[in-house]
């Protein structure tokens, strides 16, 4: 009788195991003719050494995808008055003309023209003083 119980057990294990459906591909595996960007990274962090920025960036076309990774426990907020530790945003400079502030993380720079620009990265407070954190990169697009 046991040997029954183990063998209808092990056949049903088997007949559930084989019911599987077929596992996707992941888009970047499955899907043909997707143009795939390159990311670059550069690590800047400040003088004395309580908070660090990373960026991430790609280009496609001419739009600029940055992403801002800022350690530890900063929070993105829009101006305030009061400066706060840990809060505030990034100013960016293309080519050392301001494009623009952003209280996130991440964010696009559409219609940049076309050649060769260099970025500038910066920290601020919620107050936008400078925390003293840049990074400057070089973009071709």
């Amino acid at each position: 009788m046991k040997n029954s119980m183990m063998i209808i057990i092990c056949l049903f294990t088997l007949a559930l195991g084989g019911c599987k459906e077929d596992q996707q591909k992941p888009e970047s595996e499955g899907a043909s003719g997707v143009e795939v960007m390159e990311v670059l990274s550069t690590n800047t962090m400040s003088d004395n050494k309580d908070i660090s920025m990373t960026i991430h960036h790609s280009v496609k076309g001419q739009d600029i995808f940055l992403e801002c990774i800022i350690t530890p426990d900063f929070e993105f907020k829009e101006n305030r008055e009061i400066k706060k530790q840990g809060e505030g945003q990034v100013v960016v400079y293309l080519d050392n003309k301001k494009w623009g502030n952003f209280a996130k993380g991440a964010f696009v720079l559409k219609d940049v023209p076309t050649g060769k620009h260099s970025l500038t990265i910066k920290l601020l407070h919620n107050d936008l003083t400078e925390y003293g954190i840049e990074q400057t990169i070089q973009i071709d697009i």
